[in-house]
């Protein structure tokens, strides 16, 4: 192991700071504790890495723990990154910081100033196993990731707030400022990472869930990370209009699927704390599904859409449901409390400071067309400069490779 830069930061986690009745009890309560990332040159095994740190930096961005892995990618290193992230501003943690993990791929070879590009993935569950970082091949499912590699970018991929690290979850899902941190601050935390060599230039990408992280990270890049010079966004069927695709998608088992991740992240993190709110109208189970399905809906909660898939045994039970008409009580994309908060969460809403392109297969039945239409139309009423693109025959996955060769050239075209 082989530590690098040794931060000065205040902490938090495992730290409690006990008063006494002397007067000097609370003297250097304050001063700042050292902490030093911790750096392992070879692999480790899932148990070491998503181990929860004994302490927390306070500050947002700051490299934890980092580990290499063996990556698929040709000429790239791979590292398993744990860093800190300021995650959602909302919810029952009243911290400034949580913990989170991803992966982080170097070029191979000398090469300073090398531009950023970072990842949002599609929806992979809401439990901590569905991180992408956690499965067999790690690096296996991000669009263009050889491509990049090969033109001279870093890589980052976060695995998003709540998933990896056993304790945190689950994933505040689909709440856009959470999505937009991560993003950010994965790049934040590569400067530690050895011989990473970055420059401040940072291009987001990434598709459903993750066009709407990279979004996010668009708007609150100024704000947020001022000192990371946004250069492009890219988002592939960006879950943007959230409450229209649940109108859109509510009758489709995907979109049970995803109703099921929402209510299972949701009434974790948004519960009503003061028992003001009846249970049957909070951000609860018993609020969104018909009482038959609370049991299939908790199962879909702790279903993973990503390695070995444990949500398709799901598929008919959920079809089922729907053919019955008893797997929702209420429809989140029309129905408050559920439709209010994912308007509030939809993209656009801000504008962002660098070139958007947008992109949905003429065919996509989750993200349709339409939806990505009314995000494009928000962003440009906002004054971003964005365009949409579709293609041709393109569902909601074969939508990525029929749009990815335009995708990478336009990150590449934006690099000044």
């Amino acid at each position: 192991m082989r530590p690098i830069r040794t931060t000065a930061l205040l902490l938090i986690g495992l730290v409690t700071i006990v008063t006494a009745s002397c007067s000097d009890s609370t003297k250097d309560s304050t001063a700042p504790i050292t902490f030093t990332a911790e750096i392992h040159e070879s692999p480790i095994s899932d148990a070491e890495f998503y181990a929860p740190p004994t302490m927390t930096p306070q500050a947002p961005g700051v490299l934890i723990r980092a580990a290499v892995f063996e990556s698929s990618i040709a000429h790239a290193r791979g590292w398993r990154v744990m860093f800190t992230s300021e995650g959602t501003h909302e919810g029952l943690l009243p911290q400034t910081a949580t913990i989170e993990t991803g992966i982080v791929l170097l070029p191979n070879g000398s090469g300073d100033d090398r531009p950023v590009a970072v990842w949002g993935h599609p929806t992979t569950g809401i439990a901590t196993a569905c991180a992408p970082s956690r499965q067999k091949v790690p690096d296996g499912n991000i669009a263009g990731a050889q491509q990049l590699i090969d033109a001279g970018w870093i890589v980052a991929a976060p695995d998003y707030e709540g998933l990896g690290i056993d304790g945190f979850g689950p994933h505040p899902y689909m709440v856009g400022d959470s999505l937009g941190h991560s993003m950010l601050d994965i790049v934040r935390a590569i400067e530690d990472v050895p011989d990473a060599k970055r420059s401040d230039r940072v291009a987001a990408y990434g598709h459903s869930e993750g066009g709407q992280a990279a979004l996010f990270a668009g708007q609150l890049a100024v704000s947020y990370a001022p000192e990371l010079r946004l250069t492009s966004v890219a988002a592939m069927a960006p879950s943007g209009e959230l409450d229209q695709i649940f109108r859109e998608d509510h009758t489709t088992v995907t979109g049970a699927l995803l109703g099921g991740f929402l209510g299972g992240s949701w009434s974790k993190w948004f519960p009503d704390t003061n028992g003001s709110v009846p249970l049957d109208e909070g951000f609860t189970s018993e609020s969104l599904f018909d009482r038959s399905s609370w049991k299939l809906a908790d199962n879909i909660a702790t279903a993973c859409s990503v390695g070995e898939p444990s949500v398709i045994p799901l598929w008919g039970q959920i079809q089922t449901a729907l053919d019955a008409g008893t797997f929702w009580r209420r429809n989140p994309g029309t129905d408050a409390p559920w439709s209010v908060k994912l308007a509030e969460n939809s993209a656009g809403q801000e504008p962002i400071p660098a070139p958007v392109l947008l992109t949905v297969g003429a065919a996509d039945d989750i993200v349709s067309p339409a939806a990505v239409a009314a995000t494009e139309a928000r962003y440009r009423d906002n004054g971003t400069d964005v365009t949409m693109k579709t293609f041709a025959g393109g569902d909601h996955m074969s939508g990525v490779s029929l749009a990815l060769s335009e995708v990478l050239a336009f990150l590449n075209s934006q690099q000044g």
